[in-house]
């Protein structure tokens, strides 16, 4: 037998019509029409594409400068600072209107304090109320922080910072009714321009505090606080040791803010060891 090269047989009666010119044209618009009425109208690829990049044309990025023409400086964003209720209330009138003359604020305690809640020298109506400050005249420490917190209601320091702030004046051996909790603004406010607040008297308004309330000593809370003290008293801040009033000076101990005694056990710590050489050393 002679072996022969295996052939492919086509089935009989069933010529293979593909390999014509003319039906392959037919047989790629049929399957163009099937494939577009089931809903595919697009080529589609097995690589994978960016299906959130826009169709639109790419931004043209600017051409390289040459070294004949330097690329043009980049221009700094211009930041326009959106100016606080209070910092519009005080540029409002003229030099020296709020918080008022200081010949014209009240001369003693209770009075003063009535002031304080209802004078509309000291800050503009805002969507937080003004809190009074508590405490009785003579008291063994006044404690002042810059501003009341949001949570605080109708008095001051009744949140977290209230609960480290009375916990502190426990361990230092000041007795409750021995305190005197007061805020250098009378509400709080979102945006204070210490500045302008300094400058337009509100230190001296804190000292006129101290004077009426006449404590052993004063705890400065924070930074703020204590430049508005500075510049009330016409000091340096790193000179400020003692309020000078009429009748004696007062001590005064600067600290941290109460915020940041409550973040950093570091920080109480330091202001825990400030306070006992503070307290030994005469006064």
């Amino acid at each position: 037998m002679i072996a022969c090269a295996p052939q492919v047989k086509t089935c009989i009666g069933m010529p293979n019509l593909s390999v014509r010119p003319d039906n392959l044209r037919d047989a790629f618009v049929a399957g163009l029409d099937w494939w577009r009425d089931a809903g595919v109208a697009e080529h589609v690829a097995d690589e994978p594409h960016g299906w959130l990049k826009s169709r639109e044309a790419p931004e043209k990025k600017p051409a390289a400068a040459t070294e004949s023409e330097p690329a043009p400086a980049p221009q700094a964003e211009q930041v326009f600072e959106k100016a606080g209720a209070l910092k519009r209330f005080l540029g409002s009138e003229s030099e020296g209107a709020h918080p008022g003359s200081p010949a014209d604020w009240p001369g003693d305690l209770a009075t003063w304090q009535k002031w304080w809640m209802e004078s509309d020298l000291l800050d503009p109506p805002g969507a937080f109320p003004r809190v009074p400050p508590r405490g009785a005249e003579g008291a063994q420490v006044m404690l002042i922080v810059d501003q009341p917190r949001e949570e605080d209601g109708d008095a001051l320091l009744q949140g977290p910072a209230g609960t480290l702030a009375a916990n502190m004046l426990r361990a230092m051996g000041i007795a409750q009714d021995a305190r005197y909790f007061a805020s250098a603004l009378p509400r709080h406010n979102l945006r204070p321009d210490w500045q302008a607040l300094a400058t337009a008297g509100y230190g001296q308004l804190m000292v006129h505090h101290i004077a009426l309330v006449q404590p052993k000593r004063v705890f400065a809370c924070g930074d703020r606080v204590w430049s508005l003290l500075a510049h009330g008293t016409a000091q340096a801040p790193q000179s400020l040791t003692t309020i000078p009033l009429d009748s004696a000076s007062i001590p005064v101990f600067a600290m941290p803010d109460l915020p940041t005694l409550l973040r950093s056990a570091p920080v109480r710590s330091q202001t825990w060891n400030r306070w006992l050489d503070w307290s030994d050393s005469p006064k």
